[in-house]
């Protein structure tokens, strides 16, 4: 072959495969784990975690998928290592359709108990690990990391008295008192508040909500020219609201039903609470 020729040839080969570099086939995937999902149900103290597998992976058979665990703590923690499923079972949504997943309880009511639960005073981020297991490659793995987000309020006790004493003239007066957490601080709390469902089956304040104090006493509940009562709360922003309850002399009598919410500032409500009172 003519040596110019071939410098001409060789130079073409070498363009051609610098501006058309080789394609990779569809088993050739460098990542078989995606869409990793993780959610912190607070209502039913579980939490569910899943993530996409592909199987086969660059012609692969899949063996089993496994969810490490660490909790809060970070990955240093001492990890639990469930199964993840693609059965539609234990909190799989559907079938074979490469989503594995699991539902777990603190409580471990599905046979699998955490080493690192969460709580409700939990909050920051959870640590966890995806593992895939394969035939030939052994294991693939993805570690990641997610924030638990709003965390509902919490009542954590009520101080309400069980009977109140109708006054014969003038005003007889009671403190309530509400004990509330938030695990995003306690400066997550909205308000807390009762309602009060009369002897006569209709509701107080029209049955809105009637609020309780955090403000170490400083807002005025009654004041008639002569007497002036506060909230009765002895310390700002330590998570305990009050409220002095005035007792009129006219004050219909019987079972009040009183129910206790808090909320926080994403309007997450915590469970209620119920008290009956007699007042007589």
């Amino acid at each position: 072959m003519n040596k110019k020729l071939y410098l001409i040839l060789q130079w073409t080969l070498i363009f051609f495969i610098a501006c058309n570099p080789p394609v990779a086939s569809e088993d050739e995937e460098v990542d078989p784990i995606s869409n990793v999902i993780f959610s912190y149900l607070q209502e039913d103290e579980q939490v569910f975690i899943s993530a996409s597998i592909k199987d086969p992976f660059n012609g692969d058979s899949l063996v089993s998928v496994a969810l490490v665990w660490y909790g809060t703590g970070g990955f240093e923690q001492t990890e639990d290592i469930v199964p993840l499923v693609d059965n539609g079972n234990f909190g799989d949504i559907l079938s074979s359709d490469g989503v594995y997943s699991r539902k777990l309880s603190s409580t471990g009511s599905d046979g699998y108990f955490l080493n690192q639960p969460l709580t409700y005073e939990d909050s920051g981020k959870v640590y966890l690990t995806i593992r895939a297991q394969y035939e030939v490659q052994g294991e693939v793995s993805v570690s990641d990391s997610f924030h638990l987000g709003n965390i509902n309020p919490e009542i954590l006790f009520i101080t309400v008295p069980d009977t109140i004493e109708v006054p014969a003239s003038d005003l007889n007066y009671d403190t309530l008192m509400v004990s509330v957490a938030d695990a995003n601080g306690l400066d997550d709390i909205s308000w807390v508040g009762y309602r009060s469902l009369k002897p006569d089956s209709s509701y107080a304040n029209n049955g809105n909500f009637i609020y309780l104090y955090d403000d170490g006493g400083d807002s005025v509940i009654y004041d008639d020219g002569m007497i002036t009562i506060t909230s009765g709360d002895s310390a700002e922003g330590d998570g305990i609201y009050s409220y002095v309850l005035v007792v009129y002399p006219n004050v219909v009598t019987g079972t009040y039903h009183w129910t206790f919410q808090a909320s926080d500032l994403n309007g997450a409500m915590s469970d209620t609470v119920h008290q009956k009172v007699i007042v007589k």
